[in-house]
């Protein structure tokens, strides 16, 4: 009668076959069955049973390193870490550097993780820091320890350098020609652009000191909830992806600095969107953002914020508390009005607005005196008021495609316009104040 691993396993259990028995008859059925089923029921049972003898540990060492079939490396994998993560170590590094598999070397990978997280000791960790070979790693450990003696070091950032280590050679064989940089032993950039990613890659939770991640030209459908454990980053690249909302913990990047989403398909932004205190730089162009949280306001250091293109009706009052904002983009959207705190905006110099459905202006914007750039283009404006001459600082103005029908005389008082757009409005005459900015060298395009 054929042996079986289901009649291994009944009889090892009734106990009419003896665990070493049972071992090798599992065993041989793994090294000469062709049925791929049934060897990798036998390898499960083997761990089933607990078979944790060095006979079993060599028949998984071998298998991991050497079987032609990819599902049986990798349940020898997973078997390992269930029944040797003490002596995993060797076989598994040995597995990362030469494994193809992406199916394989996700559980090699973060069985290496394990271990070096969990199951070596300072000493351990320190002899496989010194084993590393890669150029950045070896002259980066170096370069530390000038700065710090070796048995300064804690046994987590002996960890951490091992760990970040382990994940560039990961991510290295899994996504070809990635761009990255390393920093005193540490993944401080990664650049994934074009790399047909509908996911973002899970092991990037494990780089603590990870400052920059570029994501762009993908196909990704949503952000991870870990993303908000990467403490160090300071610069997100999402642009030209598929993702339609960002989860809470996005709030958590406390050293944020940039965060760009161009082109996404973005609804609405968390409530946690007002905790990234340190925020310069957003970028929203291109999404289908129908209104803003009231907790934009709290960007305080925010100095450039990009909406161009979305479906926003209205903006919220909390606009006016970004007291660092020295651009804003408004334009092609469904504005219909623009609230007075946008005056309290001291600092702007770029203002565009072009292509909403304004009837008119703020009176407070008289108080925008950084201005250099005003761009009220394509919209429903019948008149401009008197107080837009107080914009002392305004090189360009952008007036074309609206109803005008006249202009205010105030406009000579921008003394240092250089740039005047009047096309495609509803003027029945012209004010002297043009003349006397034409003799001012002003460049008017009627």
């Amino acid at each position: 009668m054929e042996l079986t691993p289901e009649k291994i396993y009944r009889n090892y259990s009734n106990k009419t076959l003896d665990k070493i028995s049972a071992v090798e008859n599992l065993i041989s059925i793994v090294e000469n069955s062709d049925n791929i089923n049934t060897r990798l029921e036998s390898i499960n049972i083997l761990r089933e049973i607990g078979a944790k003898t060095n006979q079993v540990f060599k028949f998984l060492e071998n298998l991991l390193l050497s079987d032609s079939h990819e599902k049986i490396r990798q349940l020898a994998a997973e078997t390992m870490k269930n029944l040797f993560i003490e002596k995993a170590l060797e076989p598994m590094k040995w597995a990362l550097q030469h494994e193809d598999s992406p199916y394989c070397l996700n559980t090699i990978y973060y069985t290496l993780i394990n271990i070096a997280s969990n199951i070596l000791a300072e000493n351990a960790l320190l002899d496989e820091i010194k084993k590393i070979n890669e150029k950045e790693f070896k002259i980066g450990f170096e370069i530390l320890c000038e700065n710090k003696p070796i048995n300064r070091f804690t046994k987590k950032e002996l960890a951490d350098i091992l760990i970040n280590y382990f994940t560039i050679l990961f991510l290295k064989k899994i996504y070809w020609r990635l761009k990255f940089k390393i920093e005193k032993c540490k993944i401080v950039e990664l650049n994934f652009i074009f790399k047909g990613l509908t996911n973002i890659p899970e092991a990037i939770k494990n780089l603590s000191s990870l400052e920059s991640l570029i994501l762009r030209y993908n196909q990704i459908l949503s952000i991870p909830d870990w993303i908000g454990s990467l403490s160090s980053l300071k610069s997100l690249n999402l642009n030209i992806n598929n993702i339609k909302s960002l989860p809470e913990s996005i709030g958590s990047l406390s050293s944020l600095k940039e965060l760009s989403l161009w082109k996404n398909e973005l609804i609405f932004l968390p409530e946690s969107m007002g905790s990234l205190s340190s925020l310069e730089i957003l970028n929203l162009r291109l999404n289908q953002l129908e209104s803003l949280p009231e907790v934009i306001g709290n960007l305080t250091s925010l100095k450039e914020l990009n909406l161009h293109d979305n479906k926003l009706s209205a903006i919220p009052y909390s606009i006016g508390s970004l007291s660092s904002l020295e651009k804003l983009n408004l334009s092609w959207n469904e504005l219909k009005t623009i609230p007075e705190s946008i005056g309290s905006l001291s600092l702007l110099k770029e203002l565009n607005l072009g292509r909403n459905e304004l009837e008119k202006i703020p009176d407070s914007l008289d108080s925008l005196t950084s201005l250099r750039l005003l761009d009220l283009s394509e919209n429903k404006l019948i008149n401009i008021p008197e107080t837009i001459g107080s914009l002392s600082s305004l090189e360009i103005l952008n007036l074309s495609r609206n109803e005008l029908i006249y202009l205010p005389e105030s406009l000579k008082g921008l003394t240092s316009l250089k740039e005047l757009y009047l096309g495609d409005n509803r003027f029945k005459d012209y004010p002297k104040a043009l003349r006397i900015l034409e003799e001012n060298n002003v460049n008017i395009y009627y």
